[in-house]
């Protein structure tokens, strides 16, 4: 048999066992109705059964966000694709739940993450956000993206060049935008024809 305070009560520190004379506190509020102090063998509490799903949530949706955090930027370095934002979006919703979770369990009495675990959870909380925040400033700047004098490209597949941020890996820059490639200068590497206008480009 194995103690299973209920979730009103203080918590009993972890590997602690009620000696045979022990009686609770008479001060402690009363367990929920139809409560069990004593439970066979080594099953989980509730509030075990609560941390545990909260930790779970937590470190799938860290795993998410992140995940679709660097597939937008690896995305948006490309020339486009498919911009993965459902993981950041669904990534971020689970954290939320986690923090929900965590939130209910304290206010049943569950005991407080350790400080090392809070300081893992907020470490991993910041290296998100600051992914995040590199994904969504990639993702704006690549929807930002113009063929204009000074725009970047690179190779793509075949023959395909592709206009992608100068922030990134890129090839060429355009150095003029004329009517025939003929007009580019002498000195540019080459020409290139994008959605009706021929940029003359030299590597970069």
């Amino acid at each position: 048999m194995r103690y299973n305070p209920p979730p009103n009560w203080p918590a009993a520190p972890e590997g602690w066992e009620p000696p045979p004379d022990w009686q609770p506190d008479p001060s402690w509020p009363e367990p929920p109705p139809g409560w069990q102090l004593w439970v066979e063998g080594d099953a989980p509490s509730p509030q075990q059964d609560h941390r545990k799903g909260m930790l779970v949530t937590f470190w799938i949706g860290i795993a998410l966000f992140l995940a679709g955090a660097i597939s937008t930027i690896v995305a948006s370095g490309s020339g486009g694709g498919v911009v993965w934002w459902g993981g950041m979006i669904f990534g971020a919703v689970l954290l939320f739940r986690a923090g929900g979770i965590y939130r209910a369990s304290r206010g049943a009495g569950a005991p407080a993450l350790s400080k090392p675990g809070l300081g893992v959870a907020a470490v991993a909380v910041v290296a998100a956000l600051v992914v995040g925040g590199v994904a969504v400033a990639k993702y704006v700047e690549a929807e930002n993206l113009t063929a204009s004098v000074g725009s970047c490209w690179k190779s793509g597949d075949g023959d395909e060049t592709i206009l992608v941020p100068c922030s990134g890996s890129h090839e060429y820059r355009a150095t003029a935008v004329v009517t025939n490639e003929a007009e580019c200068p002498a000195t540019t590497y080459g020409s290139i024809a994008h959605e009706g206008k021929i940029l003359c480009v030299e590597e970069d």
